[in-house]
C-alpha cells in the first residue's frame, strides 16, 4: 500500500537529514525512498527559500546542507 506524504512533511524530513550532515541529491533519494526527480523538485524549493545550500565536496559531488538561522 502506498501512503501520500505531504510536501511540507517531506521537506521537513529533508532538512533534518541535511542538519545532520551534508548530502547528494542521490543519497537523499536514497534515504527516503523517493524518485530522483522529486527529490530535485523538493531541493529546488527549499534552495529558493534559502534554507539549503548547495556545496562542492572533496569529491566534486554537489552536496546540500541546512542554512543554520541565527
Amino acid at each position: 500500500m502506498i501512503t501520500m506524504v505531504s510536501t511540507a512533511k517531506l521537506k521537513k524530513q529533508i532538512l533534518e537529514h541535511l542538519s545532520e550532515k551534508p548530502m547528494s541529491l542521490k543519497e537523499l533519494a536514497e534515504v527516503m525512498e523517493l524518485k530522483e526527480k522529486r527529490t530535485f523538485r523538493l531541493l529546488r524549493s527549499l534552495f529558493q527559500k534559502e534554507e539549503i545550500k548547495r556545496v562542492k565536496s572533496e569529491d566534486g559531488v554537489s552536496r546540500y546542507s541546512k542554512v543554520e538561522k541565527e
